[in-house]
């Protein structure tokens, strides 16, 4: 297994490629909150799992090493004290978590996860209502304590883009850009990559970090075409071509 970032080339072999697959964020999506969260119509997640998982098959028998968006980041919780923790706090700011107690509430069900990878798929598919329980003392109802005047049934929206990973960072040469995504609903995507290029073992020495006001075009390998449906992924290593 290489280390450290390298994609010197548009058109050279790809080495290896970070990607999500499908999780519980496509059960959160509020079927009247779609185009909101940039989606048309709710996928079937046995089968948006089964797709992906035929194209990341397709991309290892091409020999191309498939990492995981998600294990990634669990991998830096595992092994950095603290990281988590800082997490959180971004998270739940970044997350538009308002009032008087519900900040707190949503860090206790979020901390109360001690598995560090089933803590970042949750980050992934959101929360709803029906997952925080009311404080026993409280007099006020649900609602004012989030305070929030919109009926959706969400606390915090899911990522149902985030298999999108070429959008929120892209490795360019021995560097990567961090990108402020144009849409407030994916903003928070770009979180999972600072911690990764931040503090994962195998690539905060090489990664040098810019933050970039407008999506960045990922370098396009031929392999990445090979697709069974409209996937688009991070290449993390490429090889020039001959």
């Amino acid at each position: 297994m290489t280390k450290g970032l390298h994609v010197p080339s548009e058109i050279g072999k790809l080495r290896k490629v970070c990607l999500h697959r499908p999780g519980d964020e496509l059960l959160n999506l509020p079927p009247d909150e779609l185009e909101r969260l940039l989606f048309d119509d709710v996928p079937f997640l046995e089968v948006a799992q089964q797709e992906h998982d035929t194209f990341a098959q397709i991309l290892r028998d091409q020999g191309v090493e498939v990492l995981y968006l998600e294990n990634l980041v669990a991998e830096v919780f595992d092994q950095v004290p603290g990281a988590r923790a800082e997490f959180t706090d971004q998270y739940i700011a970044e997350a538009g978590i308002r009032g008087q107690h519900m900040p707190q509430i949503v860090r206790e069900k979020l901390d109360s996860i001690e598995d560090n990878l089933e803590f970042v798929k949750k980050t992934m598919a959101g929360m709803t209502k029906a997952e925080i329980d009311m404080p026993l003392t409280a007099s006020t109802t649900l609602d004012s304590l989030v305070n929030s005047e919109s009926e959706s049934d969400l606390i915090i929206d899911p990522m149902p883009n985030l298999y999108f990973t070429r959008d929120p960072f892209a490795v360019v040469g021995e560097g990567v850009n961090l990108n402020r995504m144009y849409s407030v609903t994916r903003n928070r995507e770009t979180l999972y990559g600072k911690y990764i290029f931040k503090y994962h073992p195998d690539y905060k020495a090489s990664a040098k970090c810019g933050r970039s006001l407008l999506n960045t075009v990922v370098p396009r390998n031929s392999i990445t075409a090979v697709t069974t449906q409209k996937y688009t992924v991070s290449p993390i290593s490429s090889q020039n071509p001959m």
